[in-house]
């Protein structure tokens, strides 16, 4: 790749997907039905996908999610045993969902900080990933998901 590009060219490439994965999480913090997995890194992004149910099941016990300012890296949500096998749930239905109605195949995953599956968006190859494809992800799950 780097002589395909060129040392200035493959930079630009870098720079464009770190670009994109800040959008993504700038637009994902702003909806009430996802939160960060985790901080961000290197082309990735581990998030929460939270249906009304999940978020009345959090709301009830008082755990605030969505709520790191942008830039902040000290907290995430922690969901507790019994909610993050829901959210489990919630993860598999949603992904076939996705899957079946020929939407998009996003991944989830367990992370060694959290106890529930999260999906995982990986921000690599050739094709930009502008703001239409942004909200087309994150709309499109809310769309699939609402009522799991």
């Amino acid at each position: 790749m780097w002589k395909y590009y060129g040392k200035e060219g493959l930079g630009a490439r870098v720079d464009q997907k770190v670009d994109e994965l800040h959008l993504f999480v700038e637009e994902l913090r702003k909806r009430s039905s996802f939160a960060l997995a985790c901080k961000p890194w290197l082309f990735n992004v581990n998030f929460f996908y939270f249906p009304p149910r999940i978020r009345g099941m959090l709301a009830s016990r008082g755990i605030q999610y969505n709520t790191c300012a942008a830039g902040s890296q000290d907290s995430y949500v922690q969901i507790p045993d019994d909610i993050a096998q829901e959210l489990a749930n919630v993860s598999v239905q949603l992904k076939l969902r996705l899957h079946e109605a020929g939407e998009m195949i996003i991944p989830y995953q367990p992370l060694s900080n959290q106890k529930a599956d999260c999906f995982r968006l990986v921000l690599a190859g050739k094709k930009n990933f502008d703001i239409n494809d942004i909200h087309h992800v994150l709309d499109t799950m809310e769309k699939y998901g609402h009522d799991l």
